[in-house]
Formats: C-alpha cells, sequence, structure tokens
C-alpha cells in the first residue's frame, strides 16, 4: 500500500527536470493564445471545424452579459446537459451529460482532474464561481479513451483568465436578494518571458429556507483564491506554476425519516478544495512537443449537528502526466497533416472518513488506489475539409482489473456546401467510488467492496448547417449510449436495515436528439438557443425505469443586444425544464413522483460609464417560479442584485 509520503517523493524528483518540459494540452500565454482552438476534444488542440464530437464553449464575454455568478447557471443551459440542485446556494448540485450519471463527467480545472474522490467522485459545482473563468469546454459523448475513468460520458474543462497584457487588474462588486454579498479582484502582469496572476473573490448570503415548511434561511459563504506563474527560460521552452483554493461554509437542514422530506435543522458543512500544478512544456524542434506536469488535488469536508461535530470525509490525489506529440506527414505552409499523441500518466488516491462508532460499524477509515495508463491518439486529415481521430487507452488500477477503452471521431465540411458532417463512436469504463465500495453512514448506507466497473458503449451523429455567410447555424446531433454493470447506490440491504450499492443487470440506455442555435441578426443583436430530447432508463421491475432527475424535454434561450457603440448592454436569457421523475423515501419501496416543469428567466443590463468603470444589475427568476430539482428542496424566488466593475490596464 502506498502511502502519502510516495506520491509527495515522486512529485519532488521529478521536479527537477521541468526546466526541458511544459504542458502542451494548453500551453500558457506566454506562448501563441488558442482563443479559436478546442483544447479537450482530443489530445492536441482541435479548430473547432476538425471536432467530431458534440461540444459547446461558454466564454468570458457570454460569462459577462450574463452576469452569471455561478458556473451551473451557465452549464443549465448547455444541450444535453441537465443540473439538479439541492435548494438554494452552495446546495449540492448534479450535473448529467445525457441522461449519464454525475460521477460520469470528468472535470478539469486549468489540467487538474477535480473530481472529488471522497465525494464519489462528482465535482462539487456547487461552488464554482466565475469570476475567474476565461472559457468552459463542454465535449459530450464517451471520452476514456482520451482522459480515463470519470469521462465515460463526457469532459467539462473549466479554463481561467491568465496575463495576456504587460498589466491588468479589474474588481468588481455586487450586493442584492437574500441578503447576498459578492466581491473580489485580480492583478496580472505579462513581459516577454514571464507571467503572474492573483485572483481572490467572495461570497456571502443569507440564504434562503430549502425546506418546504418553516422560515428558517440556510446561508452560505464562498471564498476562492487563484494564483498563476509562468517563466519562459529559453525559446521553446516554458514553465509554469498553478494554485487554487476554495473555501465554503454551507447551512442545510436535516430529513424527516417520516416523510423524506427536509425539515428545519441546525445542520452545518465546512468544506475546502485546494489544486496545484506545475509543469512545462518543450519543443525538441517545431511541432514536436514534449511536456511533464504533476499535480496535486486535495479535499476535506467537515458536518456540524447542532453545533457538534458529526464526522467528516476528504481525499488527496497525486498526478504524474507525461505527453508527446509527433508530426508524421505534413500538408505543405498549412501545418502537420497528420499527428500521433502519446500520454503516460499514473495516479494516487486516498480517501479517509472519520466519525463515531456505533453499534451499527465504524466509518473510521483510510483507503488508497493507483492507476497506471498509457494512451495513443492518431489524428488524420486525409483531404481538405476532412478530420479523422483514433483513440486507444489501457488502463490499469491496482484494485480492479486491465481494461482497454477506445474511440473514434470524423468531421467532413462538405466543399462549396454551407454543411459539416460529425460524428463519434467509443467505448468508457467508470471504476467505482471510494463511497460505493467502502462509504459507511450509520442507520443509513454501507458501501460494496465486490462492485464492478461500468462500462460503455456509445455514438453520436449530427449535422451543423449555416446560411446568410455563417450568420446563422443549426447544428443537430443524434446520440445513443448503453451501460452495463449501472451502480445503483441506493439498493435496499435487508441485512443492515440500510441502503448499499450493486451493479445492475442487463444494459442502461440513453438516447436523444440535441439542437444547438446561433445567430447574429444585426452586428449588436446576437440570439443563441438550446433544446434536448432525451429517453434515459436502467433496469427495473419487469422493464426499463425511466431514470430519476433527468428531464425529457429541456430547452434555452439568450437574446444580447448591445447598443451605443458597446457601452450599453441588455441580455434577456430563458431556461426551460421539463417534467421529471423522482423518488419519495416517505415509503417502502420508495415511491415515483413528478416533478414539475418549470421555466427561469434572467433579465441583466450593463452600462460603461468610462474606459474603467461599469454598472450592472440583474433579475434572476423573473416569474418568481416556485419549483424544486429535487424532491422537497425548495430553491430561491425572484431576486434582484445590482453592483460595478473596474478595469485598469495597457
Amino acid at each position: 500500500m502506498h502511502t502519502a509520503s510516495s506520491p509527495a517523493g515522486l512529485v519532488l524528483s521529478v521536479s527537477a527536470i521541468l526546466s526541458f518540459t511544459a504542458h502542451a494540452q494548453e500551453p500558457l500565454s506566454l506562448l501563441p493564445p488558442m482563443d479559436d482552438m478546442v483544447v479537450t476534444a482530443a489530445r492536441t488542440p482541435l479548430n473547432p471545424q476538425d471536432v467530431g464530437s458534440g461540444y459547446t464553449i461558454i466564454d468570458r464575454q457570454l460569462i459577462e452579459e450574463r452576469q452569471a455568478v455561478f458556473a451551473l447557471d451557465l452549464l443549465r443551459d448547455v444541450p444535453g446537459l441537465a443540473i439538479a440542485r439541492s435548494g438554494g446556494y452552495g446546495s449540492q448540485t448534479q450535473v448529467r451529460v445525457r441522461g449519464a450519471e454525475s460521477n460520469h463527467v470528468l472535470v478539469f480545472i486549468d489540467g487538474v482532474k477535480v473530481n472529488d474522490p471522497a465525494g464519489n467522485d462528482e465535482f462539487a459545482l456547487e461552488h464554482l464561481t466565475t469570476f475567474d473563468i476565461e472559457r468552459i469546454e463542454v465535449i459530450r459523448g464517451p471520452q476514456s479513451a482520451l482522459w480515463g475513468s470519470d469521462a465515460l460520458a463526457g469532459v467539462i474543462n473549466i479554463i481561467t483568465r491568465r496575463a495576456r497584457e504587460p498589466f491588468a487588474a479589474d474588481a468588481f462588486a455586487e450586493g442584492g436578494a437574500f441578503g447576498t454579498f459578492t466581491g473580489g479582484g485580480r492583478l496580472a502582469l505579462a513581459g516577454e518571458r514571464s507571467e503572474l496572476s492573483l485572483g481572490a473573490s467572495h461570497l456571502d448570503s443569507g440564504g434562503t429556507n430549502i425546506s418546504r415548511e418553516g422560515d428558517e434561511n440556510d446561508g452560505y459563504r464562498n471564498s476562492t483564491a487563484t494564483l498563476q506563474a509562468g517563466w519562459r527560460p529559453a525559446e521553446g521552452v516554458a514553465l509554469e506554476l498553478l494554485a487554487r483554493h476554495s473555501d465554503n461554509r454551507r447551512e442545510f437542514d436535516a430529513t424527516d425519516f417520516a416523510t423524506g422530506l427536509p425539515v428545519d435543522a441546525d445542520r452545518l458543512t465546512k468544506s475546502a478544495q485546494s489544486l496545484v500544478r506545475i509543469g512545462g512544456r518543450a519543443e525538441l524542434r517545431p511541432d514536436w512537443q514534449h511536456s511533464l506536469r504533476l499535480t496535486w488535488l486535495g479535499t476535506d469536508l467537515d458536518s456540524f449537528a447542532d453545533g457538534d461535530p458529526d464526522g467528516s470525509q476528504g481525499a488527496d490525489k497525486y498526478g504524474v502526466y507525461y505527453e508527446t506529440g509527433l508530426p508524421l506527414l505534413t500538408a505543405g505552409p498549412g501545418g502537420p497533416r497528420d499527428r500521433l499523441s502519446l500520454a503516460l500518466e499514473y495516479e494516487h488516491e486516498e480517501f479517509r472518513q472519520r466519525g463515531e462508532p456505533t453499534p451499527f460499524g465504524d466509518p473510521n477509515q483510510r483507503q488508497s488506489m493507483n492507476a497506471r495508463a498509457a494512451a495513443l491518439e492518431y489524428l488524420l486529415r486525409p483531404a481538405a475539409g476532412v478530420s479523422l481521430s483514433a483513440s486507444l487507452r489501457h488502463d490499469r488500477n491496482s484494485d480492479f482489473q486491465d481494461v482497454t477503452t477506445w474511440r473514434t471521431t470524423a468531421s467532413w465540411r462538405l466543399p462549396a456546401m454551407p454543411l459539416r458532417l460529425h460524428g463519434s463512436y467509443g467505448t468508457g469504463q467508470k471504476t467505482p467510488t471510494f463511497i460505493e465500495r467502502f462509504g459507511f453512514f450509520p442507520d443509513s448506507f454501507a458501501g460494496n467492496p465486490a462492485l464492478k466497473p461500468e462500462r460503455s458503449r456509445g455514438w453520436d451523429i449530427g449535422i451543423e448547417q449555416w446560411w446568410f455567410n455563417e450568420r446563422l447555424v443549426l447544428d443537430t446531433t443524434w446520440f445513443q449510449a448503453d451501460l452495463r454493470d449501472e451502480i445503483n447506490g441506493f439498493v435496499f440491504d435487508p441485512g443492515t436495515g440500510g441502503f448499499t450499492a450493486a451493479n445492475l443487470d442487463g444494459r442502461s440506455r440513453r438516447e436523444g436528439l440535441e439542437l444547438a442555435l446561433t445567430a447574429r441578426l444585426l452586428p449588436e443583436l446576437s440570439l443563441s438557443g438550446s433544446y434536448t430530447l432525451l429517453d434515459a432508463t436502467e433496469p427495473g421491475g419487469e422493464g426499463q425505469f425511466r431514470e430519476i432527475r433527468r428531464p425529457r424535454h429541456s430547452a434555452s434561450g439568450n437574446l444580447n443586444w448591445r447598443w451605443a457603440a458597446g457601452r450599453g448592454n441588455l441580455n434577456l436569457n430563458v431556461s426551460h425544464v421539463g417534467e421529471r421523475r423522482d423518488l419519495s423515501f416517505a415509503s417502502f419501496p420508495a415511491e415515483v413522483v413528478r416533478l414539475d416543469s418549470y421555466t427561469l428567466l434572467t433579465l441583466a443590463a450593463s452600462w460603461q460609464l468610462d474606459s474603467r468603470l461599469t454598472l450592472y444589475g440583474r433579475v434572476e427568476n423573473l416569474l418568481d417560479e416556485d419549483y424544486e430539482d429535487v424532491l422537497g428542496f425548495a430553491t430561491p424566488g425572484i431576486g434582484a442584485w445590482a453592483g460595478f466593475r473596474m478595469a485598469w490596464g495597457r
């Protein structure tokens, strides 16, 4: 068994050779920017016209137009994604891609895998604020052949803001509904061979009442700090350091076991997430890159009931990643035609849980797991407008049998036609989580160490069309996936009277349709929209059972108007979530119930007073919808906020 000192020693020993390497996937802004590239769709950043998988890009401009404080409000409108938040700000939030489970989507922040091993391999999306985010990439469909276990259904890549100018600084502050204040600042410096960026933000909210009854508000606090530094000691060589820390405090309600619904109570969690990445990149000759990055993710969560400690859990994840990309053929001045990438990975995870022993068992434990992987990817451009890829990955896990996954993609922009065809086909796998295997919560859940990994196979095919010189673009994608050995974490265990986890027999099926529309109606007026039709089922009873918390229909629309030479901006956003199923645990077996559909309307406006100062305001849930993403957990009603942004730069 590996100890915590073993991965740390490996990190220190490898860091000595960083002066010869750097990260090829996501280079420093010292190098040519990749604003027009899709970073996560392949091991090599791709032109959007070469991407075969379904994808969505959320850029900084949209973040500021929407004035979204939390990333989840932006992801809610991405086709193929379903968001479920258990109440108000800071409440547990799950994101499901194309009907898969929330731990089937891998989340990166600046190249660090941030899925929490102590949080059932889910990323705590509820704590991700947008102040320091430059862009978000969402790649849909099986991505395990590229990125490993957690990417069974897709990848969300968060790229934070970097130093681009010699000097840049900005700050913001806003306040409004539910006793909420948010503020932050950022400083960025960039020279010919170095760069530095520092940022911090804080959110404090009195919150809203999560339960259907009572009047106790559940407050929330979030503090986030970031550091990014880079140095280019020689031509073709770049080094980097990135660090991020988020500290959160969330109040929540207890569960009434007679009804299965939340009730007012003095419950509190304090959580923290830290990540560090060091690495570098070197070009031994033009377009032949080598990279090495070392990462660490640490998480802690402490629970309190009526002011007393009520258990804790946490995890550490260490990673060492080497990658090289070699051009095989060239297509003249345009650059490489074919490209072969090789990636080697080592990951070590540690899980810990603490709590008071009871007659039902002892939650105190430490667990660990190691994984090694090798991946190959071949990018082929056999003709103008045609891009093909093939990926193969082999994973060796200390606790499970070896597994091999593969993936192929194709993109073809038809000559002399406003049309692009794209598609992908691949396999995926997800190893059982520490919680599913070893988690123990007295009187409610006991893990199952005998679980098997989940396995998937899926494809999508799409048509991207454009009219009026690409001022109107419509992308239509049909997808389908089968999942075997799906893990159900709510299986009644008659031996303990609680629940456990088990692999289901048969296949879980997901299929549906995604539409994405963008239109530039006028130079100052733009429109975007999406629609998703989803059919997601799992084996149950005598046939297939529709999965909970996945709407069959969902849609979104966004209208943005700039006026007065861009000084003024008005943004109207609508999000619609159709009916969903959920489970009520007021009876045994749990009863299937229906959650009503809802529509959220947000109106945001801003005015730039001068080159430095912008005033803004917004109203969320303009229709004052009374809705629930999770049965019994009330969400915030209508609310208004106002604030300002200051910016300096040269």
